[in-house]
């Protein structure tokens, strides 16, 4: 009800106070505080969370990102106006009265947004939906492999992360209601441990970044030598395979997304995780009943593999990072659990089904990507390797601008604010990622890598850790057993995935 003027009256707080209505595409900034964050598939979690309530009003387009504004009396008459096709005159001289107090830079008092109906803020549905779209993503494309590593005991584990994850996310809703000042992850650890916590979250996140662009490039080789095989580079003594010379193609059209300035229509497109997660699944299912069939069969659990699945389903599961705006954003942060638990229900079918059809059509020969077992010839092969190919095109920029930004601000402001330095650091990271995916070409072990060390930390750890820290004293003895025993599960995981991840990837090198 009334979204399209309650998204104006929150975007004019979020650009006063830095508050979140809905999650807005441009308004959350990693440069401060790290909220501009992941996601696995359309792998970048902010431009999502407010998809489906984006507004395109004319007072909206008024703060492009980067640009200052004040809130002059223009604003101020459009924004009445714009109040008084929605609530009562007795509601609109309420609120006219609080905006005449604004001047100069102005703030929206927190006793206006009092005064709003309690329609501000994200449905249940909608919140669902970004949940979903932040966690869904890559991960999906390994899901297949997962069982074949570990056998149909994978399912298993992939149920019992995805209910720790969703108790982890009402751990850190505890961690939001013990402090009202928190609103972001790096907040929480802040809370928990003072600056050394949101400054080791801060790079936890960082790097998590880094290695979901590292992991871009990776996948654009890999999937576009499938869709275009035998293309090479030869001239004269020198030769470039073709998941090198695809990666670097690839590499070079990133970078230029990642030179402009004003991402908003890149934001918008990478909105669509979910969609092009579900184009992959008919894709799948389409293969397996028309082309490929379902006949492989596999052992019930296969121990050597147990941590490379944990590893894969850590990354999967790793929306933690943005369940914080998530919560802020809601209209009733009381019903945040609820909105979790339909959440995770929906990744878990969402990834048993892809792991389960994938494994029965490939069986034992399921790749680190599932696009690259499908069948050359077929039209939906075709369809899930451009779909997969396209995707992070939208997603890089978006994912590498926050960490090019942070390092400028360790940059004398003469030379950060240079257009030399902008171009420079933007291309030096792009370069420096390609370097690294070269060194380690293994999607599905840097995947479980990542998910073991990162995600283990950012979904399992640091929740139960910081929740025992902020809420400790006033947590039931359930709670406090459960929190310790997912640190404990977190820890180990943690050891034995990173163990297994190295030792694998030594192995290939």
């Amino acid at each position: 009800m009334h979204i399209w003027l309650i998204e104006t009256v929150s975007f004019v707080a979020n650009i006063s106070k830095g508050t979140s209505g809905c999650l807005h595409v441009n308004s959350l900034s990693i440069v401060n505080d790290c909220r501009q964050t992941i996601d696995s598939y359309s792998l970048s979690a902010t431009p999502t969370v407010g998809f489906l309530r984006r507004p395109s009003g004319s007072i909206y387009s008024m703060y492009e990102p980067g640009i200052d504004s004040n809130i002059d009396d223009n604003i101020k008459s459009k924004l009445l106006i714009e109040c008084s096709k929605v609530y009562s005159k007795e509601d609109v001289d309420r609120i006219s009265r609080k905006i005449s107090t604004w001047s100069g830079r102005g703030s929206l008092p927190d006793q206006l947004l009092g005064e709003l109906p309690i329609t501000f803020g994200c449905s249940v549905t909608q919140t669902v939906f970004n949940s979903v779209n932040v966690m869904v993503g890559v991960g999906v494309l390994s899901m297949p492999n997962t069982i074949a590593q570990a056998g149909w005991a994978g399912i298993g584990l992939l149920i019992l992360l995805a209910a720790i994850c969703c108790y982890t996310a009402y751990l850190m809703k505890n961690c939001f209601e013990g402090k009202d000042t928190i609103q972001t992850y790096p907040e929480i650890g802040e809370a928990a441990f003072g600056t050394y916590g949101r400054l080791f979250i801060a790079i936890i996140l960082y790097t998590s970044l880094y290695a979901y662009c590292v992991e871009f490039i990776i996948l654009e080789g890999d999937n576009l030598t499938s869709l275009f095989p035998g293309v090479s580079l030869h001239l004269g003594s020198f030769n470039m395979d073709s998941v090198k010379l695809f990666a670097i193609l690839s590499a070079v059209v990133m970078a230029s997304t990642l030179l402009v300035k004003n991402t908003r229509v890149i934001s918008l497109l990478s909105a669509t995780g979910v969609v092009t997660t579900v184009v992959v699944i008919l894709c799948v299912f389409w293969l397996g009943t028309v082309n490929v069939g379902f006949h492989e069969r596999g052992p019930p659990i296969k121990l050597g593999g147990i941590a490379f699945a944990l590893g894969i389903y850590g990354f999967s599961f790793s929306g933690h990072v943005v369940f914080p705006n998530i919560y802020q954003s809601m209209a009733d942060k009381t019903k945040f659990t609820k909105a979790m638990i339909i959440c995770f229900i929906i990744c878990v079918l969402i990834y048993g089904s892809v792991a389960v059809m994938g494994f029965l059509m490939f069986g034992e020969q399921s790749l680190s990507q599932i696009t690259l077992n499908m069948p050359d010839d077929a039209v939906a092969s075709k369809v899930a390797l451009l779909t997969v190919v396209i995707n992070p095109f939208t997603k890089y920029a978006l994912l590498m601008n926050p960490l090019a930004s942070a390092i400028e601000e360790l940059l004398p402001v003469k030379v950060a604010n240079s257009t030399w330095n902008f171009i420079f650091l933007r291309t030096a990271l792009v370069a420096s990622s390609v370097c690294v995916a070269f060194s380690l070409p293994f999607f599905g072990l840097v995947m479980a890598l990542m998910g073991s060390v990162l995600c283990m930390l950012v979904s399992l750890i640091l929740p139960a850790l910081c929740f025992l820290k902020i809420n400790g004293s006033k947590a039931t003895t359930t709670q406090i057993i459960l929190s310790v025993g997912i640190l404990v599960f977190g820890v180990v995981c943690m050891i034995a995935g990173t163990y297994s991840s190295l030792a694998d990837i030594a192995n290939e090198l």
